[in-house]
């Protein structure tokens, strides 16, 4: 499966998904689990195919409030982490949704644990910020209508 194959079946399976009906969650998240499991290793798409069952994940967790749907929202993001290229906006994004998961667990939970697990993101969420290179610089163009 290509990267446009892929991410546009992601998308179309979570978008399609009846948020009301607990069986289309579930389908849609069983489905994106099989497309990331048949994905090959260092596919570009893997942390967009990630962050949208990221997505699908918390939607469940807060409609159950079942602590192992949390667990696996905490997995989710984990998984997004470990998929994307240092020095990249999608490992800013992966890292943020690492903390995320920890505090949104941490609100079920009250476990001290979480806290402490989110304090070590922020610190590599700001650290994966970071290691972002800077835009280049382009001055913006004139626009010929305006008087200056």
């Amino acid at each position: 499966m290509d990267g446009e194959e892929f991410i546009h079946t992601a998308l179309v399976v979570a978008f399609t998904a009846d948020s009301g009906h607990p069986r289309g969650l579930q389908h849609a998240i069983d489905e994106i689990y099989r497309l990331l499991h048949g994905a090959p290793a260092g596919h570009p798409d893997l942390v967009i195919g990630w962050g949208v069952l990221f997505d699908l994940l918390q939607e469940r967790a807060e409609a159950s409030g079942d602590l192992a749907d949390w667990d696996a929202l905490v997995d989710a993001a984990g998984c997004m982490v470990l998929v994307a290229d240092p020095g990249t906006e999608l490992a800013v994004r992966a890292w943020r949704r690492q903390w995320q998961s920890l505090l949104l667990r941490h609100q079920v939970t009250r476990d001290p644990a979480d806290l402490k697990d989110a304090g070590v993101a922020a610190a590599a969420l700001a650290a994966a910020a970071a290691a972002v290179p800077a835009p280049a610089h382009s001055p913006r163009p004139r626009r010929p209508w305006r008087c200056d």
